[in-house]
């Protein structure tokens, strides 16, 4: 019988020096397993957290996943330049580094802007209850858990910086308008703008990467739709000017209900005509 290949140890996977990593553990010792809800969940803050800060990096970058491990709930990814597509460890260093200053001071680390420290923030007060929450690289001795002091360190140093309200912002939600203009195919830089009803002569600029964002703006060309992203706003301005989409609705070109459906469905007063009954209504009457 052949003898089988043993696999390398994980502190000697060349992805490792790479990659980081997020674990979790239950400390129900009744029911040993995590609870899906609750990784799905902390990943998810997790990854938001790690693409924020290669954002304010000025990092174009995707996140692969190196490593995935049912038994103890790890995953491990690593970003990848999506020019070269070749490893980015100095993203990796620094995060690592400014997660390590912020610990041990509560003051910011100077690769962490407000917005990236924003999203750590959201991250590290997310652990779910009963759970074990660990994060660090491919070595498991480099790995740490997420405590009480670190959730205190990070709110320190995230009340250091001003409101984001005085200065731009970053907010995850939804958007409509009109896709008026496909800016660029490019794979590195795959663009378009959003008209906005209310703001005709501000488009916003959406940036995407998931190629298969592609059908949906062929469909909605010169029609609504509804993006959902991160959504960059300006001091004092309602509408966002720039946009990181994550997923495009295509909205109905025709309205679902015929106007003359909706003759009748009002009473008006009595004595009182149609346009007396506008103009009232125009005026506050």
């Amino acid at each position: 019988m052949p003898k089988r290949k043993r696999e390398p140890k994980e502190s000697k996977l060349v992805h490792d020096q790479f990659s980081l990593s997020l674990k979790l553990e239950t400390t129900d010792k009744n029911n040993p397993n995590v609870d899906v809800d609750d990784f799905l969940t902390t990943a998810e803050k997790w990854l938001r957290a790690l693409k924020t800060f290669a954002k304010e990096q000025g990092q174009n970058v995707t996140w692969e996943i190196v490593d995935l491990k049912k038994a103890s709930a790890l995953i491990q990814v690593q970003p990848v330049k999506v020019k070269t597509g070749k490893p980015a460890p100095a993203l990796v260093r620094k995060w690592e580094e400014g997660l390590i200053k912020i610990e041990q001071t509560g003051r910011p680390a100077s690769k962490f802007t407000p917005e990236a420290l924003s999203a750590l923030r959201e991250f590290v007060f997310s652990v779910p209850a009963r759970t074990k929450v660990s994060i660090g690289n491919g070595l498991p001795a480099e790995r740490h858990p997420i405590t009480a002091t670190t959730q205190r360190r990070v709110e320190q140093a995230a009340s250091q910086f001003p409101a984001q309200s005085t200065g731009e912002y970053v907010s995850q939600g939804s958007v409509r308008g009109r896709l008026a203009v496909l800016d660029s195919w490019d794979p590195d830089e795959r663009s378009f703008r959003l008209q906005l009803p209310l703001a005709p002569n501000k488009p916003v600029k959406c940036t995407y990467r998931d190629a298969s964002l592609s059908t949906e703006l062929g469909e909605g060309f010169d029609g609504m739709v509804e993006i959902t992203g991160q959504l960059r706003y300006k001091p004092g301005q309602p509408w966002p000017y720039t946009a990181d989409v994550e997923h495009i609705r295509v909205l109905p070109r025709t309205p679902k209900v015929n106007l003359r459906d909706l003759v009748g469905l009002l009473t008006l007063p009595k004595d009182q005509d149609s346009t007396a009954y506008v103009r009232g209504l125009r005026d506050a009457e």
